[in-house]
């Protein structure tokens, strides 16, 4: 049974909302003049920092960003001297804010029927999980107030749009240490955030995928893998605001709103189970902040992680847990229960992934029955209690404790506010709490920006989405489903703009942007080595007949290989130009010349015999129809001599 068929998401008082951080298509970064290049090289050089929380304008910190410090994360960047510049290191004070930027983000704003601002305020926006050097990011309002509706009319209000910074690009974590490129540092990005009117999964999709077809029609925005990245704001009515980052793909989210309003029914089940029982703040405040160490007790344990820790050294350590016997095994998601909760925040906090609970199958670890009596009588459990043991080296079992102590007592609470990051399969897991308004102040180092209102009426609304699918459907005689996946992808303009000026049929340079991509990047080839340029001459060539439609594939991965080559070089390197019929018969008489024999043998049927030698010459050079009609008329041709 599935939770769609468990849940009355109207009954529980579903409520979710979307987040969309989207790329701007200028030509320089926002508050610098370096360009927007994404790089896979290796960096110039490289640098190590660490992080501090500083406080908001309220005077207080931000609870987030305190948990974030207590990893003490080391911190190194990967700098680039030709697309990056001292602004970016936090070295040298913000430039002007790019011009090109904030009439986009004024254009998206019409285009969601918003509330512009009068004047830009910038703010910082305090991140000490490294993502941005400076330790903030640089962040306007730009827009309030506005709306678009669904397919049945349902209105979804937009909140607020703000045109800020993006932030570096994460490329490898180890023990202690994250490392992240500059390259992705400082490009324009609008966040967007919808009211929480969205009251099911499927309207999830649905909200997400509009709301992305708006902003791509305009043409403005980037295309790519990570130019667009989504979050959801997932509550239910007992429950809190749950931000779900990391969600890659408009699939994977009716069943993440699903997965996420189960855990949070189950959460609050597992509030009333608790106070059913008696345990209050006091009760769980007897739970100790530092473990009992059970090494001498497990020392000739057959648990082999826990054998492999201690013999290197790490001890196991284990807290009693009063009147939680059968909670922490509570299923909260499909395979993850609260157990899961605990190992979560002690995994990232404190990075130790070693817990165990006595709510699990201890057995199937390796557990004998006198182990599970000796930690028992250790930490002193009785009937109704339960246990928690996490392997570790002593400064970090120290640590662990507390987070653990503190989860617990959250489940009081009954939902806890924090961010949790999307996983493929539907469910969740634990990344921070969640950031709260101490983090924002404004920025000292920039001047307010004022919109003269003729610039605001000068940037006109484009057609929408739905008007212009419509439309390009009756006009090129394309599916309107392949049209929209077109918008969405991000080739509205640069298809319109090819076959307005080229003359190449709409259809091929549709399945050219759809499919021919899609098996290109399936075999590992990096298709976003392909700029606009490239397309633009494939398909001049193709309308000149330098090339046939069947060399497209080819040129493009020979690009992805190498994205310096022009498409003129990477025709010639693969020997394909456009032949000629006359050419093409030449071809297919020499391989029939070469075996007359299989016609007298096979008859019509020596068609099938001759072609694979005929397009080992005319494959990519001329249209196989073309090739195929040919060779059939000269198979018949000499079959009836």
């Amino acid at each position: 049974m599935s939770t769609k068929d468990k849940l009355d998401y109207a009954q529980i008082g579903l409520k979710a909302g979307i987040e969309i951080h989207q790329q701007l298509k200028t030509r320089r970064k926002l508050f610098c003049r370096c360009p927007v290049e994404m790089t896979t090289r290796d960096p110039d050089f490289t640098v190590m920092r660490t992080f501090r929380p500083v406080l908001g304008e309220m005077g207080v910190f931000d609870e987030a960003m305190l948990l974030e410090f207590e990893k003490k994360t080391k911190v190194i960047y990967e700098v680039f001297n030709d697309i990056n510049c001292t602004y970016e290191l936090d070295d040298t004070p913000p430039f002007e804010c790019d011009p090109e930027a904030i009439d986009i983000a004024i254009e998206l704003a019409k285009v969601l029927n918003m509330t512009i601002v009068d004047e830009f305020k910038v703010c910082r926006k305090n991140y000490v999980d490294g993502s941005v050097p400076g330790g903030f990011q640089r962040t306007m309002i730009a827009a309030k107030d506005g709306h678009y509706t669904l397919a049945n009319d349902k209105r979804i209000g937009i909140e607020i749009l703000c045109l800020e910074e993006d932030s570096a690009r994460r490329v490898t974590e180890g023990a202690g240490t994250i490392t992240f490129r500059l390259d992705r540092l400082g490009i324009p990005l609008v966040e967007i955030a919808t009211a929480p009117d969205i009251k099911g999964p499927e309207e999830a999709r649905e909200a997400a995928a509009r709301l992305g077809l708006l902003l791509r029609s305009t043409g403005k925005v980037r295309r790519g893998l990570g130019v667009t990245r989504q979050d959801l704001n997932v509550s239910i009515k007992e429950g809190e605001r749950t931000e779900i980052k990391g969600v890659q793909k408009l699939d994977w989210i009716p069943l993440l709103v699903e997965r996420e309003a189960l855990r949070q029914s189950r959460l609050v089940e597992l509030k009333k189970a608790m106070v059913k029982r008696k345990i209050t703040k006091p009760v769980l405040d007897t739970i100790k902040d530092e473990g009992t160490d059970l090494s001498a007790e497990l020392s000739k344990t057959a648990v082999k992680f826990l054998a492999a820790g201690l013999k290197r050294g790490d001890k196991v350590a284990g807290i009693k847990v009063p009147g939680m016997a059968g909670l922490l095994g509570m299923e909260l998601q499909p395979d993850r229960r609260f157990g899961t909760e605990l190992s979560d925040r002690v995994k990232t906090l404190v990075s130790l992934s070693g817990l165990i609970h006595s709510d699990e199958k201890l057995e199937k670890y390796g557990f004998t029955t006198d182990e599970v009596t000796a930690i028992g009588k250790r930490l002193g459990v009785g009937t109704g209690d339960a246990f928690v043991l996490v392997l570790g080296p002593d400064a970090k079992l120290k640590r662990a404790f507390p987070v653990i102590k503190e989860r617990i007592g959250l489940a009081l609470v009954g939902v806890p506010k924090e961010t949790r990051r999307a996983l493929e399969n539907g469910n969740t897991d634990f990344l921070r709490a969640l950031h709260g308004g101490s983090r924002l102040y404004p920025d000292t180092d920039t001047r307010s920006i004022l919109l003269d209102p003729a610039r605001v009426d000068a940037i006109k609304i484009p057609p929408k989405p739905w008007d212009v699918i419509d439309a390009m459907s009756k006009r090129h005689g394309l599916e309107p489903r392949r049209v929209e996946q077109l918008i969405l992808d991000g080739f509205l303009v640069l298809f319109e703009e090819i076959v307005d000026k080229l003359d190449v049929n709409p259809s091929i340079v549709l399945t050219t942007f759809l499919d021919t991509l899609t098996a290109i990047g399936r075999d590992n080839l990096d298709t976003e080595n392909i700029t606009d340029k490239h397309f633009l001459d494939l398909f001049k060539a193709l309308s000149k007949n330098e090339i046939s439609k069947e060399a497209i594939d080819g040129v493009l991965r020979e690009v992805c290989k190498d994205p310096s080559l022009t498409v003129a070089r990477a025709a010639k390197g693969l020997n394909i130009s456009a032949m000629t019929v006359d050419q093409l018969r030449a071809i297919i008489n020499k391989v029939i010349d070469a075996n007359p024999g299989v016609i007298a043998e096979k008859g019509e049927r020596a068609f099938q015999a001759y072609m694979g030698d005929v397009m080992k010459e005319a494959r990519g050079k001329i249209d196989g129809k073309i090739v195929a009609d040919e060779l059939r008329k000269e198979v018949n041709k000499r079959g009836k001599k």
